[in-house]
């Protein structure tokens, strides 16, 4: 039988992840078992791939972002000398569906993989394999569920988790809403619930929501939707975002623990973040900040964002309700300079944030920033052409090429080698050890216990360490290897979380389990202990 082996690719192999490629246990779950029994999962932050394991006639499906694009041609090309089909898919190939065909994929899958996944190995398998499947945008109603049997919890920190597709707002510097859509899709509560009710089960206390924006429809994004049927659908999908809320909340166990990604928003809806703290118990939240400049604000296409002090008092309000915010920052927009970035830096550490990323400003594949830019880089020497941007783009294709973020634009204000100073100043000045002991003592850490703040002050040593220039949406596209000491803290913090947390919660649950009356090794097959489990098929 032939074999379907899914990999996600990494620039680097590091032993752990803290978050799961829900892509990857998804598409698991679409794989027809009938025809190809459980595929083997291989996700390169944890280990590299073995092209060893893969024989003529296997399927091998790679799944691919523009910052991980280059070592997932790699594994194409191993695949293939291996005699492997291999099908592509991902946001990457979704963009650009011809670019893996032409670097030697047998197939591409663009939009929801999970939709056309299935007929994809089928037809693979019967020699009859089109060069395109098109999955499209998947209702809320059809997202499937991952197949979290196949996971290796000793290797991961917090499983995800999606509730919603799609995005309303159209940043400039993001693609979520050109290949999600702006009309949200929320996906049907029981299925959530059924899927962080298994977690649980496998003793993880926390989850992310893996949702681009997990309060699309508050009362503040309301009021400035100009189109009534807008309105009308922003206010259905509040209703059914706090149903589904109350639901969770009755069905979820109450110590299940949750990290999201939401807008200042959220602040302007009492009864909306009040749920997500209480029902939903989310504990942090990325908050796409950007600039706390209207300049820096209106680069990114984001003028509805608060703005300066207002910024500071809604991750204060916030972190009031008990949500801790990692603010999310941009250095390189189009206005900044190298006095902006650090009075942005400053504006940063004194808002009470309790987390923060600075990452440098890229024009991703997708966005309105990059079409716009290749434009411009096209046409520049053209008789009267007027550019959009300042910012130049130097490189057609830079993703194929191992460049820094500071590499791939010219900024009109700063060379690339000041750019990448203040961002890591930035990095720098938020997270030493000063900076961070005073937050542990303010706001709404001030109650904390001393166990509380060293952990504290641990999770920001090591949040440094490893997502520094990057940011957290990164465990598979980091440009180069963590040294040995950051190996060694991360790989220790993580063992003594799974050993000394989630094993904890595993093991009583398997003592408060009623002895089966007559058990087989196929009945006991679900209720192996965590380190007893692994990747199956390997």
């Amino acid at each position: 039988m032939a074999k379907v082996i899914l990999v996600n690719p990494s620039m680097s192999t590091v032993g752990y992840s803290f978050i799961t490629p829900r892509w990857l246990f998804v598409i698991a779950q679409a794989t027809p078992l009938e025809l190809v029994g459980n595929p083997i999962l291989v996700d390169e932050s944890i280990e590299k791939f073995n092209p060893g394991i893969v024989g003529p006639g296997d399927i091998v499906g790679i799944g691919i972002t523009t910052g991980n694009c280059i070592p997932g041609y790699r594994v194409l090309r191993e695949a293939k000398a291996r005699g492997a089909t291999v099908i592509m898919g991902g946001i990457h190939a979704t963009i650009f569906p011809q670019e893996p065909l032409q670097m030697g994929a047998d197939a591409v899958v663009t939009g929801s993989g999970e939709a056309v996944w299935a007929q994809a190995v089928q037809d693979a398998l019967q020699k009859r394999l089109k060069q395109q499947y098109a999955g499209g945008r998947i209702a809320g109603e059809e997202m499937r569920k991952a197949r979290w049997d196949l996971l290796d919890p000793t290797k991961y920190v917090f499983p995800s988790v999606q509730t919603v597709a799609g995005c309303p707002e159209n940043c400039s510097f993001c693609s979520v809403w050109v290949t999600e859509g702006r009309r949200p899709r929320q996906r049907l509560g029981s299925k959530v619930i059924e899927e962080v009710n298994e977690l649980h089960d496998l003793g993880f206390r926390y989850i992310v929501f893996a949702d681009d924006n997990f309060n699309p429809a508050t009362l503040g994004r309301i009021a400035r939707e100009p189109g009534a049927n807008k309105k009308r659908e922003f206010e259905k999908l509040r209703e059914e975002r706090l149903e589904f809320f109350d639901e969770y909340d009755r069905s979820v166990p109450k110590d299940m623990y949750a990290f999201a990604q939401m807008t200042t928003e959220a602040t302007t809806d009492e009864e909306y973040l009040r749920a997500m703290y209480q029902k939903m118990r989310i504990r942090v939240a990325l908050i796409g900040v950007e600039s706390f400049s209207e300049e820096g604000l209106r680069s990114a296409g984001k003028l509805w964002n608060p703005v300066g002090e207002r910024m500071v008092q809604s991750i204060q309000k916030i972190q009031d309700s008990g949500i801790f915010v990692l603010s999310s920052i941009i250095c390189g927009l189009e206005s900044d300079t190298i006095q902006t970035i650090r009075t942005m830096r400053d504006f940063a550490t004194e808002s009470g944030t309790l987390f923060a990323q600075f990452t440098v400003f890229n024009p991703y594949p997708g966005t309105k920033d990059f079409y716009e830019m290749m434009g411009d880089r096209r046409n520049l020497a053209n008789p009267g052409f007027h550019p959009k941007h300042q910012t130049q783009l130097l490189y057609d294709d830079y993703w194929l090429k191992a460049l820094r973020p500071v590499d791939i634009i010219k900024h009109p204000n700063m060379t690339k080698n000041e750019l990448h100073t203040e961002n890591k100043k930035c990095w720098d000045s938020f997270y030493s050890l000063g900076e961070s002991f005073k937050r542990s003592r303010c706001g709404s850490a001030r109650g904390w216990s001393v166990p509380a703040r060293l952990t504290y002050l641990l999770v920001c040593l090591l949040f440094k360490r490893a997502y520094a220039g990057y940011g957290m949406a990164a465990d598979s596209v980091r440009r180069k290897q963590n040294g040995t000491v950051t190996k060694v803290m991360i790989k220790a913090a993580v063992s003594a979380y799974n050993r000394f947390h989630r094993e904890k919660h595993m093991r009583l649950r398997m003592r408060m389990m009623p002895a089966p009356l007559a058990a087989t090794d196929g009945a006991l097959e679900g209720l192996r202990l965590p380190e007893e489990s692994g990747v199956r098929g390997d």
